[in-house]
């Protein structure tokens, strides 16, 4: 079925297919705790038409953080449920995770000094709201658990084994996963970047499919601060969140037919919480991880319309002038007073990837999705 059929996935022989098995297993617990995050963010946009927020300005706050925690965090949610997935561990785990979100490491991570570790390079990288990243360290810590530092016994095990299995993970995320992803993700961003001066229509389309694998992987983080970075020094990007804005309107899509078409009181659910969370406060998650990493059909949908959309992105030019999390509320950000035809365009191009995951989901899912994902 659409949602929490990974088990199928991990029993195929297609790597690909067991890779997705294993993120969408350890996502598949923690979707419902972002989805209330987002559901809670939308309460907030609404109340900001009230008077209640002039009233008590701290509860907009309050309401805000309690709101951004679980994404914020994600981290830590997405390493106790890989900890229950690979069987290991999960305090440690869990310690693993809060680590990369300590304000400490965080600061380091975004100074502009080149970081060490007794001489070891530190890849600057954020590890806020990222999945990928925290799958790989658990995994690994697991294999560690069980070939080595789970072997200990009576008084060596409980003076060292939190010690060694905690420490150790959490220095192979930041020495090796990590730089290994960050490095990945700026060879990505040069390479889209080199293509945009050479050949722009292919620049957008091998950008715009790619960016469901992005967000799956966290890679997309180097576009979000190329985006910040440009929109601080000139106040407008080349478009990068163009191809943000229009996996929003995929997953709109995907949510619609899945919420129509299923069968499967489960899916049908988390299609509605979906649909909301994404339409409203642009949270990707539910959708992504929930409905379209179980169903090649969902994840072919957004991948070609992502490639149709690049395609006309490539075509026309579509800037963008400031940082929204990507809804159609906050599609103004393509508005600009220079180029009256912007904001159009972007509306075209979010269409386009609406229509056509839209027709792929309806011409292609089939209820028996239901049963075997």
């Amino acid at each position: 079925m659409l949602y929490g059929g990974y088990k199928g996935l991990m029993k195929k022989k297609n790597i690909f297919a067991v890779g997705i098995g294993h993120i969408t297993a350890c996502m598949t617990p923690v979707i419902p705790i972002i989805v209330a995050g987002g559901l809670l963010k939308l309460v907030v946009l609404l109340l900001g038409y009230t008077p209640l927020f002039s009233i008590f300005p701290d509860t907009k706050t309050i309401l805000d953080a309690i709101g951004t925690a679980p994404l914020y965090f994600l981290p830590v949610l997405v390493a106790y449920s890989s900890a229950v997935h690979y069987e290991t561990d999960r305090i440690c785990a869990t310690a693993v995770g809060a680590s990369m979100l300590m304000p400490e490491f965080i600061s380091l991570m975004q100074t502009d000094k080149a970081v060490s570790f007794v001489g070891i390079p530190v890849f600057h990288m954020s590890y806020a709201y990222s999945v990928f990243p925290i799958i790989v360290m658990i995994y690994i810590m697991s294999v560690l658990d069980k070939k080595l530092f789970g072997k200990m016994k009576g008084t060596v095990r409980s003076l060292f084994y939190y010690l060694t299995l905690y420490v150790t993970t959490t220095l192979i995320g930041i020495l090796a996963i990590g730089p290994i992803i960050g490095t990945i993700s700026q060879a990505l961003l040069n390479m889209i970047l080199y293509f945009q001066k050479v050949a722009p229509v292919f620049a957008w389309i091998l950008f715009d499919a790619t960016v469901p694998f992005q967000v799956i992987t966290g890679t997309h983080w180097v576009f979000i601060s190329f985006v910040l970075s440009e929109l601080g020094n000139h106040g407008v990007e080349c478009g990068f969140m163009m191809g943000y804005f229009a996996l929003a309107m995929d997953l709109t899509a995907i949510s619609l037919v899945a919420l129509k078409k299923s069968s499967d009181a489960k899916t049908k659910n988390l299609a509605l919480t979906s649909l909301i969370s994404i339409f409203f406060t642009g949270t990707s998650e539910p959708a992504l991880f929930g409905l379209c990493l179980n169903s090649p059909t969902a994840l072919a949908a957004i991948v070609i319309a992502g490639a149709c959309t690049g395609l006309y992105q490539g075509i026309v030019t579509i800037n963008n002038y400031a940082y929204a999390f990507p809804t159609l509320f906050t599609s103004l950000t393509f508005q600009s007073d220079t180029d009256p035809t912007n904001f159009s365009q972007a509306l075209i191009a979010a269409a386009i990837s609406f229509v056509v995951s839209l027709v792929i989901m309806i011409l292609f899912y089939r209820k028996k999705n239901d049963k075997n994902g």
